[in-house]
């Protein structure tokens, strides 16, 4: 993970071309540094360290950049100089993957996950013990486990996914079947081009799984056209529904097909996208929240709750009706919804003063995390 996010921003600090984008910059920043602050710690001192100053570092740069809602990003003949002068301010964090790689070249017990995650670049070779995991096996393992978690994401209850507001239910629907389908291709492309493991149970897992995800993404309408409601968009909502019920017994099991390879088993417990067997096998722990269910607790502005259900949540002048649904977010003022998902961030902004910012940081059935902060 610190490899993914380390690239990402060295990426936002490279010089301006046609296709910068102020809002992809910004949003790779604040993806990195909530990222990086859930970090779990290695146990190695100088690497956690560095991690911990990283993370302050974007914070401290932050507020330096401008804010997404400065007109001056998009108008010539400012643009072309804040977009310069973004990319400079960024790129003075400095080297950070040179930086992360000479931290790990100092801590030999680092070298055999940090040189097999597919988003470093390896230091040098040491030894490993057999039976030796792979870099070849741990891509494999990373994307099928991102796949199996995408699907697992997915739900056929939309019983209230309208909410109590008519005006959005058609909108709602209409995003149930969009994410579905794009959920659902973009996991047959992820794995799509996966070479073979040499264990055949897990190859026969990726070719029975990637064959469902096909055929039940060719049964459902490619951009379906907005505004659709009625027994129409009834009919597509069934159709995702049917398709989400096919493929998620196909994308259970993956931890008893690793466990058939050991250099396989050993490499999908190094893949960050992959939970440890020996954790995944552990009853998950209750989510926890620094403000626990004390939702007063925002009004000032900053706080970090637990929200099941829907609940009603002050920040400042501004109250937003939050609900947690099918691994989702739902943001609703008199004037505004919001669906997102899994990490995802929501902003809404108060006339006259800052903008709200709600992350779901965690998610487990209809109870989450909520980081609420303001800017």
């Amino acid at each position: 993970m610190v490899c993914t996010q380390v690239k990402a921003i060295e990426e936002a600090g490279t010089p301006p071309d046609s296709s910068f984008s102020f809002h992809s910059v910004l949003g790779s920043i604040d993806n990195a540094t909530r990222a990086l602050k859930k970090v779990p710690p290695s146990g190695v001192a100088t690497a956690d360290g560095h991690v911990a100053g990283l993370v302050t570092a974007l914070e401290n740069l932050r507020p330096q950049l401008p804010s997404a809602t400065d007109t001056s990003l998009t108008s010539a003949p400012d643009a072309e100089a804040r977009a310069k002068q973004v990319a400079e301010l960024i790129s003075g964090l400095g080297p950070v993957r040179q930086q992360l790689a000479g931290v790990v070249e100092n801590a030999p017990e680092l070298h055999t996950s940090y040189n097999l995650t597919p988003a470093c670049e390896p230091v040098r070779a040491v030894t490993l013990p057999e039976p030796a995991p792979t870099r070849e096996l741990v891509v494999w393992a990373d994307k099928m486990c991102a796949t199996v978690t995408s699907i697992g994401e997915l739900t056929t209850d939309t019983a209230d996914l309208a909410g109590e507001d008519p005006r959005f239910a058609s909108f709602e629907l209409e995003s149930y079947v969009s994410t579905t389908n794009s959920t659902l291709d973009s996991a047959a492309t992820q794995i799509a081009d996966l070479t073979t493991t040499g264990v055949k149970e897990a190859d026969a897992f990726r070719d029975t799984l990637l064959t469902a995800l096909r055929d039940e993404a060719a049964k459902l309408p490619t951009n379906p056209p907005l505004g659709t409601e009625g027994p129409a968009l009834q009919e597509q909502v069934e159709l995702a529904k049917a398709a989400v019920t096919a493929v998620k017994p196909k994308a259970e099991g993956l931890l008893a097909v690793v466990g058939h390879g050991p250099a396989l088993a050993a490499s999908h417990d190094l893949a960050p996208s992959c939970v440890p067997r020996d954790i995944a096998a552990k009853p998950k722990p209750p989510l926890t929240a620094r403000n626990g269910t004390d939702l007063a607790a925002c009004k000032a502005g900053s706080c970090q709750v637990l929200v099941t259900g829907k609940a009603d949540i002050t920040v400042g002048e501004l109250t937003v009706t939050v609900s947690i649904r099918g691994g989702r977010m739902v943001l609703t003022t008199p004037s505004t919804r919001m669906s997102i998902g899994p990490n995802g961030m929501g902003k809404i902004g108060v006339a006259g003063g800052p903008s709200v910012v709600f992350v779901m940081t965690e998610v487990q059935g209809t109870t989450a995390v909520l980081d609420i902060s303001t800017e």
